[in-house]
């Protein structure tokens, strides 16, 4: 995952879209981007704890612009509160993270997910630590367009 774009709108300076995987530009983090394998990992995650599937709109299953319009009356508002209330039952402490992202989202996903590599020395996350922040920013994404409105767009 990398963040195109601060809090704000602006560009970070430097960032790069990986062309290979999916990049979902939101109002929350700019841009929350999975390579292919992540997709397939987030899937995989959520259909083994029960959750819904957590690309909600993204019907081509291609960069191509698909949307997830959000917000009251919006087509995708009601699969977008099912997965997070699904997230809030069944993994309760994952769900909590997300709200304290959305509370306080950080000014950098990328750096929030990956700390190592701000070239401080700081120790790269566990898989497990890693998988729960990935989880908990696309909780904090989701709620934040359904509180907000907006779209998400899969490219």
């Amino acid at each position: 995952m990398r963040a195109t774009h601060r809090r704000g709108g602006g560009p970070v300076r430097g960032a790069r879209l990986n062309p290979m995987g999916l990049d979902v530009f939101n109002g929350l983090f700019g841009n929350f981007h999975l390579n292919w394998a992540g997709t397939s990992w987030f899937s995989k995650w959520c259909a083994e704890r029960g959750l819904p599937d957590p690309f909600i709109g993204w019907e081509s299953g291609c960069n191509n612009g698909d949307q997830c319009h959000l917000g009251p009356g919006a087509t995708h508002t009601p699969f977008a509160r099912e997965w997070c209330e699904a997230l809030d039952e069944k993994v309760p402490d994952v769900a909590r993270l997300g709200r304290q992202l959305l509370a306080d989202p950080p000014d950098d996903l990328h750096q929030y997910l990956y700390a190592h590599a701000r070239g401080d020395n700081g120790a790269a996350l566990s898989e497990p630590e890693w998988e729960r922040r990935a989880v908990a920013a696309w909780y904090a994404i989701l709620r934040h367009g359904l509180q907000q409105g907006g779209a998400l767009e899969y490219w």
